[in-house]
């Protein structure tokens, strides 16, 4: 009994040592390949940019600023960003988390959701247009710049 008592604690501690967690990872921090899916289709009728990224990965950090100013730029109306990331570590990805401002979802994605858009390295990105078809796919960093290019050459395509 006491055993299990001092464990629990122990995982308490743990746990509160992260501090609370920020707005867009409370309550859902993990996605599946199925409610990735479900969320692309809903979204018909705006741009949709997947980012698959980790904690650990320079280029992704280096890329993540750059999509929060995009967010800030885009009408929700207009865009769907969401980061998706392959941390093998979830407190890795809670600590990264709390350290970045991000202004648009971030998720922990399993290995289904990682398989399911065939990410062999990161930083990786998806661009789906309008009407929900794939307009971009990549593994590597992509200057905002090119990102934006890429949006506002379809139809469509407007920023803030």
């Amino acid at each position: 009994m006491h055993r299990a008592l001092f464990v629990f604690m122990c995982l308490f501690l743990a746990a509160a040592s992260l501090g609370p967690l920020p707005a867009l990872a409370q309550g859902e921090s993990a996605i599946t390949a199925k409610d990735l899916v479900n969320r692309i289709s809903q979204a018909r009728g705006k741009f949709v940019v997947v980012n698959f990224w980790a904690s650990w990965c320079r280029p992704c950090r280096q890329e993540i600023p750059e999509l929060i100013t995009l967010r800030r730029d885009y009408s929700e109306n207009d865009l769907l960003l969401l980061g998706i990331s392959v941390d093998q570590d979830p407190a890795q990805f809670f600590r990264f988390v709390k350290q970045m401002p991000f202004n648009y979802p971030v998720f922990l994605g399993g290995a289904d959701v990682a398989g399911l858009f065939s990410v062999g390295s990161i930083p990786r990105m998806v661009v789906f247009d309008r009407k929900g078809e794939i307009i971009h796919n990549s593994e590597g960093y992509m200057p905002s710049e090119a990102l934006r290019e890429l949006l506002s050459r379809h139809p469509s395509g407007k920023g803030a």
